[in-house]
């Protein structure tokens, strides 16, 4: 098929904390994708802290997206590389940390284009840890903006913060006017003098200073869907986690979050990563495989998961 008439997906994967389980979820769900004839990318985006590979049984990638990013080679699809899976590549990522994890303006953006032009059904980022603006903006320039969560009693707290920092992120790339640019600034400091908490109070307030503006980032902000998976998850209590932070994003921000699923913790997924194997290849029917696949048919479908608290 044309590249220009295949109908491409970006998936891409954050959520601002470490060891939630973003690079095994990102694997399971393209080889999930791939079960259903589809053909993927998974591309490395957690700069200077690459292991997407690792999950896929490479123990050392000839090549990389670092080769790419040093212009050692022209294109991204020259970074490319097959896997045991069928239908299912890898853009490996970069494994200089000193120079690749905070990569310059221009390099970003030759990234980002170099996505866009990948051929495939679906192009899947695994992101890295915290909100920086590199991770911030490969999340941004996605279909589908995936957080991911474990029930750790810090992860409310981290997903909160990255999705405060694609919320300001969204709206100072879209804001043009200087006195709603300075109203965005000065909301981004906690302590600011205005007593702007929330974003949602920021909105407001640039809808006093410009109502043209303002009524334009409210729309622009309701088109920000983001989704959640929970990971690793032992009961129903900390699976119901999900559900507040989709009542926190519409309280605090204005959005509608999608809550896509949780992942049940699953002593498989550890003796799956420890062989070096995806565990949907490893152990297809395992509690957390199903869980995946589950979560893939909603990505699929555009659902979110039918349940409500009781």
């Amino acid at each position: 098929m044309d590249k220009a008439n295949r109908g491409r997906n970006i998936w891409a994967l954050g959520g601002g904390q470490g060891g939630s389980g973003k690079s095994f979820v990102a694997a399971n769900l393209g080889i999930a994708l791939c079960e259903r004839g589809k053909e993927v990318i998974l591309v490395d985006a957690d700069l200077g802290a690459a292991n997407l590979h690792t999950l896929l049984g490479i123990t050392y990638p000839p090549i990389g997206l670092d080769d790419f990013i040093r212009r050692e080679v022209k294109n991204i699809e020259d970074v490319l590389m097959e896997t045991e899976i069928p239908r299912l590549k890898l853009v490996a990522g970069s494994f200089d940390i000193l120079t690749m994890s905070n990569p310059r303006y221009t390099q970003k953006q030759r990234i980002i284009r170099h996505i866009h032009s990948l051929d495939a059904d679906y192009i899947i980022l695994d992101l890295g840890a915290g909100a920086s603006y590199h991770v911030l903006d490969f999340f941004l320039i996605s279909d589908r903006g995936i957080s991911v969560i474990t029930s750790e009693p810090t992860s409310l707290e981290n997903v909160y913060r990255f999705l405060r920092g694609v919320f300001f992120r969204k709206l100072r790339r879209l804001a043009s006017d200087s006195e709603v640019k300075e109203v965005i600034e000065l909301a981004m400091d906690r302590g600011n003098p205005e007593g702007l908490r929330t974003p949602f109070e920021l909105l407001e307030r640039v809808e006093e200073v410009n109502g043209k503006v303002g009524m334009l980032l409210k729309e622009e902000i309701r088109c920000l869907r983001p989704q959640l998976i929970v990971n690793q998850v032992r009961n129903r209590k900390e699976a119901e986690l999900g559900l507040f932070v989709k009542s926190a994003c519409r309280k605090y921000f204005g959005i509608e979050l999608s809550y896509l699923g949780y992942i049940l913790y699953d002593h498989n997924v550890y003796l799956s990563i420890q062989k070096g194997r995806p565990l949907l290849l490893n152990n297809p029917t395992s509690d957390a495989s199903r869980c995946i696949r589950d979560i893939t048919s909603q990505l699929i479908e555009g659902g979110e998961l039918e349940w409500s608290l009781r």
